[in-house]
């Protein structure tokens, strides 16, 4: 019994996520649909300057077949203190978006490296876009804000 009702689960999840074209998900006060190139990450993230402080994960596959990366964690750190080890240059722009706080970060290593990272905030919780995305990515989980 408990195998058909996993079955069941799987197969109404998968007709869903065909439905929306897309995989659903319901952490922020908006419901987002993500890419259905996005795999949910079983592992969860430890954050280099919090370790016990945990993420929940989304990697997903651009057009060229890079990797990206969407992060859910709770809005109880600095982020940005990731960055700012004094080994890169972190530039940050901070502007409102309806009930959201959008923080855009441009990080160059001493190496060079261009590495660009936007996060949307809200009081409690916060989803990070890193990684090889592209602009439709980001415009995507925009449009889908209505908080």
């Amino acid at each position: 019994m408990k195998i058909l009702s996993i079955i069941l689960l799987f197969l109404s999840f998968h007709t869903h996520a065909v439905a929306e074209k897309g995989v659903v998900v319901n952490i922020l006060p908006d419901k987002l649909t993500l890419s259905i190139d996005c795999e949910a990450q079983v592992k969860l993230q430890r954050l280099k300057t919090e370790p016990k402080k945990f993420s929940v994960g989304y990697s997903c596959k651009n057009s060229t077949n890079g990797s990206y990366y969407l992060d859910f964690r709770l809005n109880d750190m600095d982020i940005v203190a990731d960055f700012d080890d004094g080994s890169a240059s972190v530039d940050v722009n901070k502007t409102k978006f309806k009930s959201y706080t959008l923080y855009e970060l441009s990080i160059e290593s001493e190496k060079g490296e261009k590495f660009k990272f936007v996060s949307y905030c809200t009081k409690d919780i916060c989803l990070d876009l890193v990684g090889n995305y592209e602009t439709e990515v980001k415009d995507s989980i925009t449009s889908q804000l209505r908080g």
